[in-house]
Protein backbone atom coordinates (compact mmCIF):
# COMPACT_ATOMS: atom_id res chain seq x y z
CA UNK A 1 0.00 0.00 0.00
CA UNK A 2 1.12 3.62 -1.36
CA UNK A 3 1.40 6.02 1.63
CA UNK A 4 0.01 9.06 1.49
CA UNK A 5 2.73 12.00 0.55
CA UNK A 6 5.02 12.97 3.08
CA UNK A 7 8.52 14.31 3.95
CA UNK A 8 10.88 12.12 4.68
CA UNK A 9 14.21 13.78 7.03
CA UNK A 10 17.19 11.73 7.73
CA UNK A 11 19.75 13.64 10.47
CA UNK A 12 23.05 12.34 10.18
CA UNK A 13 23.77 13.72 13.96
CA UNK A 14 21.24 13.32 17.12
CA UNK A 15 21.85 17.23 17.53
CA UNK A 16 20.37 17.86 14.10
CA UNK A 17 17.72 15.04 14.59
CA UNK A 18 16.77 17.46 18.24
CA UNK A 19 16.35 20.48 16.06
CA UNK A 20 14.43 18.74 13.75
CA UNK A 21 12.02 17.53 15.92
CA UNK A 22 11.69 20.61 17.71
CA UNK A 23 11.15 22.30 14.58
CA UNK A 24 8.94 20.51 12.20
CA UNK A 25 5.42 20.49 12.30
CA UNK A 26 2.94 17.59 12.31
CA UNK A 27 6.24 15.23 12.42
CA UNK A 28 6.61 11.51 13.60
CA UNK A 29 9.71 9.86 14.50
CA UNK A 30 10.45 6.82 12.29
CA UNK A 31 12.59 4.65 14.61
CA UNK A 32 12.89 0.92 13.57
CA UNK A 33 9.60 0.98 12.41
CA UNK A 34 7.55 -1.38 13.53
CA UNK A 35 4.50 0.87 14.86
CA UNK A 36 4.99 3.82 12.54
CA UNK A 37 4.48 2.54 9.48
CA UNK A 38 1.66 -0.12 10.13
CA UNK A 39 -0.25 3.12 12.03
CA UNK A 40 0.30 5.22 8.83
CA UNK A 41 -1.05 2.74 6.55
CA UNK A 42 -4.17 2.53 9.13
CA UNK A 43 -4.91 5.87 9.34
CA UNK A 44 -4.75 6.12 4.89
CA UNK A 45 -7.00 3.23 5.11
CA UNK A 46 -9.80 4.90 7.56
CA UNK A 47 -9.34 7.88 5.61
CA UNK A 48 -7.74 9.82 8.25
CA UNK A 49 -5.25 12.33 8.09
CA UNK A 50 -1.86 11.24 8.42
CA UNK A 51 1.57 13.38 9.41
CA UNK A 52 3.47 15.14 6.64
CA UNK A 53 6.47 14.99 8.26
CA UNK A 54 8.08 12.14 9.52
CA UNK A 55 12.13 11.91 11.12
CA UNK A 56 14.10 9.08 10.26
CA UNK A 57 16.64 8.06 13.16
CA UNK A 58 18.08 5.16 10.85
CA UNK A 59 21.65 7.32 10.02
CA UNK A 60 21.91 8.68 13.31
CA UNK A 61 24.98 6.25 14.68
CA UNK A 62 25.01 8.41 18.17
CA UNK A 63 21.97 7.01 19.15
CA UNK A 64 23.21 3.29 18.54
CA UNK A 65 24.77 0.99 20.51
CA UNK A 66 25.20 -0.29 24.69
CA UNK A 67 28.01 0.11 27.06
CA UNK A 68 28.70 -0.91 30.33
CA UNK A 69 30.28 -0.28 33.25
CA UNK A 70 30.56 -0.99 37.83
CA UNK A 71 28.10 1.62 38.13
CA UNK A 72 25.42 0.89 35.47
CA UNK A 73 24.17 0.16 31.93
CA UNK A 74 23.57 2.89 29.46
CA UNK A 75 21.77 1.82 26.22
CA UNK A 76 20.50 3.98 23.21
CA UNK A 77 17.36 4.49 21.41
CA UNK A 78 18.03 3.23 18.35
CA UNK A 79 19.48 0.21 19.84
CA UNK A 80 17.26 -2.88 17.98
CA UNK A 81 16.17 -5.33 20.68
CA UNK A 82 17.34 -8.53 18.88
CA UNK A 83 21.08 -6.48 19.45
CA UNK A 84 19.89 -5.97 23.20
CA UNK A 85 18.95 -9.60 23.15
CA UNK A 86 22.40 -11.16 22.25
CA UNK A 87 24.12 -8.43 24.04
CA UNK A 88 27.06 -9.81 26.69
CA UNK A 89 25.92 -6.67 28.75
CA UNK A 90 22.95 -8.43 30.40
CA UNK A 91 24.08 -9.06 33.62
CA UNK A 92 23.02 -8.45 37.09
CA UNK A 93 20.07 -7.10 37.30
CA UNK A 94 20.01 -6.29 33.66
CA UNK A 95 19.34 -9.95 33.10
CA UNK A 96 15.74 -9.67 33.11
CA UNK A 97 16.07 -7.29 30.13
CA UNK A 98 16.86 -10.36 28.14
CA UNK A 99 13.67 -12.34 29.37
CA UNK A 100 11.57 -9.18 27.96
CA UNK A 101 13.54 -8.69 25.05
CA UNK A 102 12.67 -12.97 24.06
CA UNK A 103 8.56 -11.94 24.69
CA UNK A 104 8.57 -9.52 22.42
CA UNK A 105 6.68 -10.65 18.81
CA UNK A 106 8.86 -12.51 16.52
CA UNK A 107 12.76 -12.23 15.61
CA UNK A 108 11.62 -10.33 12.34
CA UNK A 109 10.15 -7.46 14.23
CA UNK A 110 12.69 -7.70 16.75
CA UNK A 111 15.39 -7.48 14.18
CA UNK A 112 13.77 -4.35 13.14
CA UNK A 113 12.26 -2.43 16.59
CA UNK A 114 14.28 -0.32 18.59
CA UNK A 115 14.65 -0.23 22.21
CA UNK A 116 13.58 3.78 21.99
CA UNK A 117 10.61 2.75 19.94
CA UNK A 118 9.20 0.61 22.06
CA UNK A 119 9.81 2.42 24.89
CA UNK A 120 8.48 6.04 23.60
CA UNK A 121 5.54 5.01 20.97
CA UNK A 122 2.74 6.22 23.68
CA UNK A 123 1.23 3.00 22.95
CA UNK A 124 0.16 1.65 26.73
CA UNK A 125 0.68 -2.30 26.10
CA UNK A 126 4.41 -2.50 25.09
CA UNK A 127 6.60 -4.52 27.55
CA UNK A 128 10.01 -1.98 28.18
CA UNK A 129 8.14 0.42 30.16
CA UNK A 130 7.40 -2.11 33.09
CA UNK A 131 11.57 -3.81 33.81
CA UNK A 132 12.64 0.06 32.63
CA UNK A 133 10.03 1.19 35.90
CA UNK A 134 11.27 -2.07 37.92
CA UNK A 135 14.95 -0.82 37.05
CA UNK A 136 14.85 1.97 38.24
CA UNK A 137 16.06 3.47 34.58
CA UNK A 138 16.66 7.35 33.77
CA UNK A 139 15.55 8.47 30.64
CA UNK A 140 17.68 11.15 28.61
CA UNK A 141 16.55 13.74 26.59
CA UNK A 142 17.94 16.64 23.70
CA UNK A 143 16.88 20.00 23.18
CA UNK A 144 17.06 21.92 19.67
CA UNK A 145 20.03 23.93 21.78
CA UNK A 146 21.77 20.79 22.42
CA UNK A 147 20.69 20.90 26.23
CA UNK A 148 20.43 16.99 27.27
CA UNK A 149 17.97 16.47 30.46
CA UNK A 150 16.53 13.79 32.80
CA UNK A 151 13.57 12.14 33.83
CA UNK A 152 12.96 8.76 36.07
CA UNK A 153 11.12 6.36 33.71
CA UNK A 154 8.35 6.47 36.62
CA UNK A 155 8.37 9.90 36.41
CA UNK A 156 8.12 10.12 33.06
CA UNK A 157 4.99 7.37 32.08
CA UNK A 158 3.15 9.29 35.15
CA UNK A 159 3.30 12.30 32.71
CA UNK A 160 1.57 10.04 30.27
CA UNK A 161 4.83 9.38 28.16
CA UNK A 162 5.14 12.85 26.67
CA UNK A 163 8.26 14.83 26.01
CA UNK A 164 9.07 18.19 23.65
CA UNK A 165 12.74 16.69 23.64
CA UNK A 166 13.90 13.64 21.57
CA UNK A 167 14.80 10.46 23.54
CA UNK A 168 18.34 9.81 23.23
CA UNK A 169 19.29 6.83 25.71
CA UNK A 170 18.93 5.38 29.36
CA UNK A 171 20.98 4.38 31.72
CA UNK A 172 20.00 2.03 34.64
CA UNK A 173 22.02 1.20 37.70
CA UNK A 174 23.64 -1.93 38.06
CA UNK A 175 22.67 -3.74 41.27
CA UNK A 176 24.03 -7.00 41.85
CA UNK A 177 22.24 -8.30 45.04
CA UNK A 178 18.66 -7.49 43.10
CA UNK A 179 16.19 -10.32 42.21
CA UNK A 180 13.86 -9.85 39.53
CA UNK A 181 10.72 -11.67 38.09
CA UNK A 182 8.90 -10.88 34.83
CA UNK A 183 5.42 -12.35 33.66
CA UNK A 184 3.95 -11.98 30.76
CA UNK A 185 0.19 -12.63 29.31
CA UNK A 186 -0.41 -12.93 25.43
CA UNK A 187 -3.49 -10.92 24.45
CA UNK A 188 -4.30 -13.92 21.96
CA UNK A 189 -2.90 -16.94 20.13
CA UNK A 190 -3.18 -14.92 16.62
CA UNK A 191 -1.60 -11.54 17.65
CA UNK A 192 1.40 -11.35 20.03
CA UNK A 193 0.20 -8.64 22.26
CA UNK A 194 0.70 -8.64 25.65
CA UNK A 195 -2.98 -8.63 27.70
CA UNK A 196 -0.72 -8.05 30.47
CA UNK A 197 2.65 -7.38 32.32
CA UNK A 198 4.17 -7.03 35.47
CA UNK A 199 7.69 -6.90 37.04
CA UNK A 200 8.44 -7.56 40.82
CA UNK A 201 12.30 -6.55 41.84
CA UNK A 202 13.56 -6.82 45.42
CA UNK A 203 16.41 -7.37 47.27
CA UNK A 204 16.88 -9.95 50.27
CA UNK A 205 19.48 -9.06 52.40
CA UNK A 206 19.23 -10.90 55.97
CA UNK A 207 16.68 -12.78 53.91
CA UNK A 208 14.02 -10.18 53.97
CA UNK A 209 12.19 -8.24 51.58
CA UNK A 210 13.81 -4.54 50.35
CA UNK A 211 14.00 -1.67 47.88
CA UNK A 212 10.79 -4.01 46.23
CA UNK A 213 9.30 -2.71 43.03
CA UNK A 214 6.36 -3.59 41.87
CA UNK A 215 5.40 -2.75 38.63
CA UNK A 216 2.46 -3.33 36.51
CA UNK A 217 1.28 -2.67 33.31
CA UNK A 218 -2.45 -3.58 32.29
CA UNK A 219 -2.67 -2.32 28.80
CA UNK A 220 -5.26 0.16 29.31
CA UNK A 221 -2.76 2.49 31.16
CA UNK A 222 0.81 3.31 31.35
CA UNK A 223 3.40 1.19 33.39
CA UNK A 224 2.73 2.27 36.97
CA UNK A 225 4.29 1.42 40.69
CA UNK A 226 2.06 -0.59 43.20
CA UNK A 227 2.98 1.21 46.09
CA UNK A 228 0.63 -0.53 48.75
CA UNK A 229 1.82 -3.93 47.56
CA UNK A 230 5.42 -3.08 48.02
CA UNK A 231 5.10 -1.65 51.53
CA UNK A 232 3.68 -4.37 52.55
CA UNK A 233 6.32 -7.01 51.20
CA UNK A 234 9.24 -5.11 52.01
CA UNK A 235 9.96 -6.44 55.53
CA UNK A 236 8.64 -9.54 55.16
CA UNK A 237 11.12 -12.82 55.38
CA UNK A 238 10.70 -15.25 52.97
CA UNK A 239 8.03 -18.03 52.80
CA UNK A 240 6.20 -20.08 50.92
CA UNK A 241 2.89 -18.67 51.95
CA UNK A 242 4.21 -14.76 51.36
CA UNK A 243 2.84 -15.08 47.18
CA UNK A 244 -0.69 -15.56 48.51
CA UNK A 245 -0.80 -13.46 52.03
CA UNK A 246 0.25 -10.94 49.17
CA UNK A 247 -3.17 -10.81 46.73
CA UNK A 248 -4.77 -8.83 50.06
CA UNK A 249 -2.49 -5.81 49.88
CA UNK A 250 -2.87 -4.97 46.56
CA UNK A 251 -4.18 -1.49 45.07
CA UNK A 252 -6.86 -3.28 43.37
CA UNK A 253 -7.79 -0.33 41.42
CA UNK A 254 -4.97 -0.99 39.79
CA UNK A 255 -5.59 -4.62 38.48
CA UNK A 256 -9.58 -4.25 38.26
CA UNK A 257 -10.79 -0.75 37.06
CA UNK A 258 -11.38 -1.64 33.03
CA UNK A 259 -10.52 -5.34 33.40
CA UNK A 260 -12.73 -8.52 33.08
CA UNK A 261 -12.52 -11.04 35.61
CA UNK A 262 -9.97 -13.17 33.61
CA UNK A 263 -7.39 -10.03 33.32
CA UNK A 264 -8.12 -9.91 37.38
CA UNK A 265 -7.16 -13.44 37.92
CA UNK A 266 -4.64 -13.54 36.14
CA UNK A 267 -2.53 -10.60 37.36
CA UNK A 268 -3.23 -12.80 40.42
CA UNK A 269 -2.15 -15.82 39.46
CA UNK A 270 0.98 -14.34 38.11
CA UNK A 271 2.09 -11.90 41.23
CA UNK A 272 1.42 -15.52 43.48
CA UNK A 273 3.60 -16.98 41.21
CA UNK A 274 5.97 -14.29 40.92
CA UNK A 275 6.74 -13.51 44.57
CA UNK A 276 6.73 -17.69 45.38
CA UNK A 277 9.29 -17.64 42.60
CA UNK A 278 11.63 -15.24 44.36
CA UNK A 279 11.08 -17.23 47.87
CA UNK A 280 11.59 -20.09 46.48
CA UNK A 281 14.84 -19.50 44.47
CA UNK A 282 16.74 -18.18 47.49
Amino acid sequence: MLLNPLTLHSPKTVSEAAKLYKELEDVKVLAGGTFLLNSLKLLKTKGTKTSKNILSLAQVDELKGMRADAHGLTIKAMTSITEIFESPLLVDNFQIIRTVCRNISTTPIRNMASFGGNLTCRYTWTEMPVVMIALNATMYFMSPQGAVSQISAEDFFKNNARSEHLFTHVVIPRETQARLVYRRVRKMSEVDQPLLTLCVKTTLPEKQWTKTRIVINTGSAFAQRDYQLEEFLNGKDLSSTLGQEALDHLTTTIYDTRSNEYKQHMFRVCLRQAIEGICTSN
